[in-house]
Formats: structure tokens, sequence, C-alpha cells
């Protein structure tokens, strides 16, 4: 009687284990349990020039707004520079005027030495006329003379009349001739001056450009947050020299914190996009914060468990990221927090 009491006994208690194991085990398939990290949009406010640093906004723990000013560096060798490209400006739009001053009085001296062209070929045809006129009158005066019908000392006029007009003919000619000359000559200082000018604007558009450049590093010393948030961390101080790229502040946006938690390969199909989750913090029991899933990673990133005996496959995990709700500030970039995800049903 006692041995069959036992072993109804035993038999009920083997039942009840079960139960609860197996009740257990289905709780836990319920639910992908998992632990998380803490994070948010995280900005690194590091410079792209070296130089001192002159002013720092904020320490750590200290809120700063999108566009406001974090950092201010100076650099003599930048403001030296800027200040060189600037003096090369002036000096190239200097010789651009210069140069154009030349091209306009090359245009001017070629006007100029057109109308004395137009003058010296009026001068020259009238002169050959007069030329032409006095030979005729020294041939009838010779005809006139060698019938002794005029005095000698009328056919010297004559003769004197005749080269005294070759003489001025010549003269016109000669003028005309340098007036051609001067028009050449001043048409290849148009051209030189051309050049010149040309030469000058590029060397100006060389020298903008490096003062541009010079104006881009020195906007370079002020840095501004592209993010409203939290100075997390500050590696130096006001006076101190930084170098390019060199991490002085990092800030993070508060407001839009997430939980990266990383599920196992054999669970991540049971996590729905958009689905719910919860996240709740050892340091605070009963406090649970709710959230969803606003992403799931598309390829597996580094294994959890390695096949060391080469029978198995290593067991991979895919990022995923909750969007908590938090309107209290509570959470913090970096805190390790508890996951609990429902499976997709």
């Amino acid at each position: 009687m006692k041995k069959k009491l036992l072993a109804s006994l035993l038999v009920l208690l083997l039942g009840g284990v079960s139960f609860f194991l197996f009740s257990r085990r289905g709780n836990e398939e319920d639910a992908v349990r998992t632990s998380g990290i803490v994070e948010g949009i995280e900005v690194n406010i590091a410079p792209k020039v070296s130089g001192r640093i002159t002013g720092i906004c904020c320490n750590e723990g200290e809120s700063i707004r999108e566009g406001q000013i974090a950092v201010r560096l100076e650099s003599n060798d930048l403001k030296a520079a800027m200040d060189q490209a600037a003096a090369g400006v002036e000096r190239a739009r200097a010789d651009v005027r210069a140069a154009e001053a030349g091209v306009e009085n090359s245009k001017a001296n070629i006007k100029s030495t057109e109308a004395e062209i137009k003058s010296a070929e009026a001068d020259l045809e009238k002169a050959r006329v007069q030329t032409a006129e006095a030979k005729r009158d020294m041939e009838r005066a010779s005809e006139l003379f060698k019938k002794e019908f005029i005095s000698k000392a009328s056919f010297d006029q004559a003769v004197a009349q005749y080269d005294t007009t070759v003489a001025a003919e010549k003269a016109f000619a000669a003028k005309l001739n340098a007036a051609l000359a001067r028009k050449n000559a001043s048409a290849a200082q148009l051209d030189a001056t051309f050049s010149q000018l040309n030469a000058s604007k590029a060397r100006q558009k060389e020298t903008e450009a490096g003062l541009a450049y010079s104006s881009s590093k020195m906007d370079d010393t002020t840095i501004s947050s592209p993010i409203s948030g939290t100075v997390v961390y500050k590696s130096l101080e006001k006076g101190e020299t930084v170098n390019s790229g060199s991490v002085i502040l990092t800030i993070v946006e508060l407001a839009n914190l997430y939980v990266r938690a990383d599920i196992e390969e054999t669970l991540v199909s049971s996590v729905v996009f958009g689905g719910e989750a919860s996240v709740a913090v050892e340091s605070m029991p009963g406090k649970v914060f709710r959230g969803k899933i606003s992403e799931i990673g598309r390829y597996a990133e580094f294994a959890t468990q390695r096949d060391v005996t080469r029978g198995r496959q290593d067991i991979k995990t895919f990022r995923v990221k909750i969007k908590v709700e938090d309107s209290e500030g509570i959470l913090k970039p970096g805190m390790t927090v508890s996951v609990e995800i429902p499976k997709k049903k």
C-alpha cells in the first residue's frame, strides 16, 4: 500500500515538474530575450585644420544646439597665407587694369593713325595732280623756250615749280608710309596688350582661387555642431593645440536614442519590423520602456558561437535597432539593457 502511494506521489511530482518545465519553455518561446546597448546618433567634432583652440562651447554633460559654434581655432599660418593670397589678388587686379588701359591706348593709336592715313592719302593724291599739272606746264614752257616765245627765266620758273610739286608728292608719300607703319605698330601693340590682358585675367582667376581656398581654410577654424544634443566627451581644453582630424568633442543626439541588440540568426526570423519591444534597466527594477523595431540588419555580422568541432555551423547575429520611448530622459548612451521582443505569430 505504501509502495503504491509512493509511486503515485512520484508520478504526480514528475508530472508537475514536466508541466512546469514545459510551461516555462513555452513562455520562453513566446519572446526573444537578449541584452542590448543604448546608442544614439553620435557626431565627433574634429577640425580639418591644425591650430590653437581659442574657444570651446561646452563641458561634458552640457547641451548644444544645431548650428551653434562648438570650437574656435586660431592659426597664424592660415592667416598669413590668406593675407598673402589677398595681396596677390590685388596685384593681379592691378595688372588687369593696366592691361585694359594698354588695350584702349592701342585702339586709340590705331584710330589716330587711320585718320592720319586718310589725310596723307588725300594730300598725296592732291600732290600727284599738282605734279602732273606742273609737268605739263614745264613741257609747254620747254617748247615755247625752244621757239624763243618765252624767256629763260619763265622756263626756269616752270621747271622749279615742277620740282617743287615732285618733292611735295614724295613728302606726302613718305608721310603716308609713316602713318601706315604706325598703324601696323599699333596693331601689333594691340595684339600684345590683348595677350597681356588675357594672361593677367588668368593670373587674377588663379589668385582669386587661391584666396578662396585660403578663405575656406580660415572658415574651417570655426566649427559648428551639425546636430542638437549633449556633449558626452571632451578631449581638449582652450589654449591647447589640436591637429587636423583629432576629436575635440563628441556629441550625442539624446532626443533620438535607440537600443541596439544582436539577435541570433536562429531567432531573427521571429522579429518583425515595426513590432513591439520592451526594454528594462537592471538598476531600475520594474521600470520598463516601450519601443518598436526600427531597423533589422540585412546581413549577418559576427558569430556568437564558432564551430570548433567542425560538426555544425557558426551561429551568427543580425543587428536590430529598437526606437525607445523615454520622455523622462532616463536612458543614457552606453547603458546595457535587457530586451524582450514578442515573437511573430
